[in-house]
């Protein structure tokens, strides 16, 4: 065997010194929702959009259906992440609120994400659990129909682009300000 597929089986197999080929990013950006239930497609919709922007190596761009703790372990070690998802706060239709998980200026602890569990529920499974979780800023859009459909409503699409500035604004805050940001 030569020395170069041994260092490589070494490697795979965890033997002596393991480079790790996977580097965490540095901001991790999570859309939640259901594209064909309406409105609760809304963090789907962003997370695609952010993709197109190629946000660059150090972002993580995901999308998830379900708000869980898979979500947050993706953001282990990562600097900052961001939730983008539909809020139901009995706000109307296409208002946009920000805010930082678990802050003590957070108006929406106990709002449902619109999923199985919360976000203040899944926060605390993984803090009991030992994750050591990065700040956690939520991006939310109230939605006006959650129905079986595709698309968002008219009130939801009109504010995807507020959505977008608000979380490249993050992304930009975590990476720093000598970050290439897309123009």
């Amino acid at each position: 065997m030569s020395a170069a597929h041994a260092k490589e089986n070494s490697r795979l197999s965890g033997q002596g010194r393991r480079v790790r080929s996977v580097r965490r990013k540095e901001c991790v950006v999570v859309g939640i929702g259901n594209p064909f239930m309406g409105d609760d497609g809304v963090g789907i919709e962003v997370a695609r959009a952010l993709r197109r922007l190629e946000l660059g190596p150090r972002v993580l761009v995901l999308e998830r259906q379900t708000m869980d703790i898979s979500v947050l372990g993706s953001a282990e070690g990562a600097s900052k992440l961001v939730i983008v998802d539909a809020i139901k706060s009995g706000k109307p239709a296409g208002t946009v609120v920000k805010f930082t998980a678990g802050g003590a200026k957070s108006p929406l602890l106990r709002v449902p994400l619109a999923h199985e569990l919360d976000l203040q529920d899944v926060l605390g499974l993984a803090k009991n659990g030992g994750m050591r979780l990065p700040p956690t800023v939520v991006v939310g859009v109230e939605p006006a129909d959650c129905t079986a459909g595709n698309g968002l409503s008219a009130e939801v699409a009109a504010v995807l682009p507020r959505v977008l500035n608000d979380v490249r604004k993050e992304v930009k805050e975590c990476l720093g300000k000598g970050a290439r940001q897309p123009a």
